[in-house]
């Protein structure tokens, strides 16, 4: 059985549809080919599977021709559209208990969007990731979320504090500058996770936004949507993905391997797979053709590096394999 699209909260979509229009592009030129209707511009609460969301940030931005529009409209969105999820958010006591918020409640706008937080008390650490396969491609709305949610506990403190390090991990190789700027700190790219690195001390900082009552009434009310909230989860083949994302580089990836990492048997894991119409090779193969393209178009890496980091043991085994899937070796994709 085909498990359901993760949906998110498509507001934002709607505020950059129609700042597209009011910069005369037409309708037809910001909707046709993003799978989004105009009808979607007049609810009230819109939400859409997440890929039609990213999706339609990546066609903005090539609209555009503007390289940075998920991350500069991140840097100065409103985060009360958000709804219930900011506000029980923005009336918690510290950065850190709106972290914490965030992430319990994030269901309550998103079925894409996974957080983990387990060292942010020992390392200040926040890392977090979109729960959809690696052929969606994302970069403008991970850009996004990241400069958004660090412009709202900016508004929530009415400091302008900085984390000590910023890492994403899809490439990027123009416009680092622009950044480190905002966030104030080094910002890397290609790296094996989203995450912030914060101070101790920013993480105790107290909101002035906090309200004590307020904040008790909406985390009742947010507990009671989840509760009430059917909770679509990640395809098999997002797990898969990940765990062998985990272990590329190190040539871990056999089937018993990742079934043996998600808890199943290499039979079971076989037959989930089945089930959504693939193969644990054509996961493989198919993660691999996804982060070579990223690697070759968006970083500076060389042929060498990345055919290390995809798990192969040599340079003529990835430029094989290259070929196979595009017809140009890695070289030739790379300057072509």
């Amino acid at each position: 059985m085909v498990q359901p699209t993760p949906m998110h909260g498509a507001v934002f979509v709607q505020t950059l549809a129609r700042d597209l229009l009011a910069q005369g592009f037409s309708e037809r030129q910001v909707f046709n080919g993003t799978g989004i209707a105009p009808e979607m511009l007049d609810q009230e609460k819109p939400f859409l599977p997440f890929d039609q969301i990213a999706g339609f940030f990546e066609h903005a931005s090539e609209l555009t021709g503007d390289d940075v529009l998920g991350f500069v409209r991140g840097a100065k969105r409103e985060m009360r559209r958000t709804g219930l999820i900011c506000y029980v958010g923005m009336s918690s006591p510290t950065v850190k208990d709106f972290i914490r918020n965030v992430t319990r409640y994030r269901r309550v706008f998103s079925d894409a969007v996974e957080i983990d937080i387990d060292r942010l008390d020992s390392d200040g650490v926040l890392r977090w990731y979109f729960a959809v396969p690696t052929h969606v491609k994302r970069r403008h709305y991970v850009e996004f979320g990241a400069s958004g949610l660090l412009f709202a506990m900016r508004q929530a403190t009415n400091r302008d504090f900085c984390p000590e390090l910023v890492t994403f991990h899809h490439a990027r190789k123009s416009n680092v500058d622009v950044f480190e700027r905002f966030f104030g700190c080094p910002v890397k790219f290609g790296e094996n996770a989203n995450e912030y690195h914060f101070k101790q001390t920013d993480l105790d900082l107290p909101l002035m936004t906090a309200d004590n009552e307020l904040y008790k009434v909406l985390v009742d009310l947010c507990d009671r949507v989840l509760k009430d909230k059917s909770r679509n989860l990640p395809p098999i083949v997002v797990e898969v993905e990940r765990a062998i994302a985990d272990r590329l580089s190190s040539g871990e990836v056999g089937q018993e391997t990742v079934a043996r990492t998600l808890g199943m048997s290499a039979r079971t894991l076989s037959r989930r797979l089945a089930e959504q119409n693939t193969t644990f090779f054509k996961t493989l193969e198919d993660l691999r053709t996804a982060l070579a393209i990223n690697y070759l178009k968006d970083s500076d890496l060389s042929l060498a590096e990345i055919s290390f980091l995809l798990g192969y043991s040599g340079l003529s085994s990835f430029n094989d394999a290259f070929k196979r899937w595009t017809g140009n070796t890695p070289g030739q994709y790379r300057t072509a």
